[in-house]
């Protein structure tokens, strides 16, 4: 994604104008331009870290991602290799401004476009397949999800961002299709189909 003349000018006079530049009212069009962007990139639509699917949600329900956080970074605010989008989970809730996972913070201001640079999976620079995957089925409109680490930086991720407590979150929410009965692994109450196929799903964990 390129910026043109006039949002580079727009940008320049917000961070002129000092304070919170980010939220300048000016800006709003750039950063729909930036999700929009990112939405489509790869016909992604998903979350950057933990990969939940956003086909179908509205844009401010995502939040537009500053993998260097713009707290302590605020050279690479508006740069395109330091952006993506991600959950309110993962942005808000765990990273937040948080740059644990630079390997030096010495150095990454020099090399931040290097993947060396990084402990876990950087949404620009690695690939996520690479890295980790995962596996996701709906059933019943139940969504079950399960990520296998396969690098030091899926682990790393894995680990960051928390992901198995939405393999623990999915099942759970899953009540009336994961169900254990006398000790069985699939409820009763499941039709036959799909008890079969939640079962070769299980089978792979």
């Amino acid at each position: 994604m390129i910026f043109t003349e006039q949002e580079l000018a727009l940008i320049e006079k917000a961070k002129k104008a000092g304070g919170d530049v980010w939220n300048h009212e000016d800006l709003t069009d750039i950063k729909r331009k930036i999700k929009v962007y990112y939405r489509n990139l790869d016909n992604s639509e998903s979350c950057c870290y933990c990969k939940r699917d956003f086909r179908d949600e509205f844009n401010m329900v995502i939040d537009i991602e500053h993998i260097l956080p713009k707290s302590k970074y605020a050279e690479f605010m508006f740069d395109i290799h330091n952006l993506n989008i991600s959950c309110k989970r993962c942005n808000m809730n765990i990273k937040r401004e948080r740059h644990d996972f630079v390997v030096n913070t010495a150095t990454v201001r020099a090399g931040y476009r290097q993947s060396g640079q990084y402990h876990f999976i950087h949404p620009n620079l690695d690939r996520y397949a690479d890295n980790i995957d995962y596996l996701r089925i709906d059933l019943n409109g139940k969504k079950l999800t399960r990520y296998n680490a396969l690098t030091d930086k899926g682990r790393y991720s894995y680990r960051y961002f928390r992901l198995d407590r939405i393999e623990v979150n999915t099942f759970s929410s899953a009540q009336g299709i994961v169900v254990k009965d006398d000790g069985g692994i699939v409820s009763s109450a499941v039709p036959n189909d799909i008890a079969e196929e939640l079962i070769q799903f299980l089978s792979k964990l």
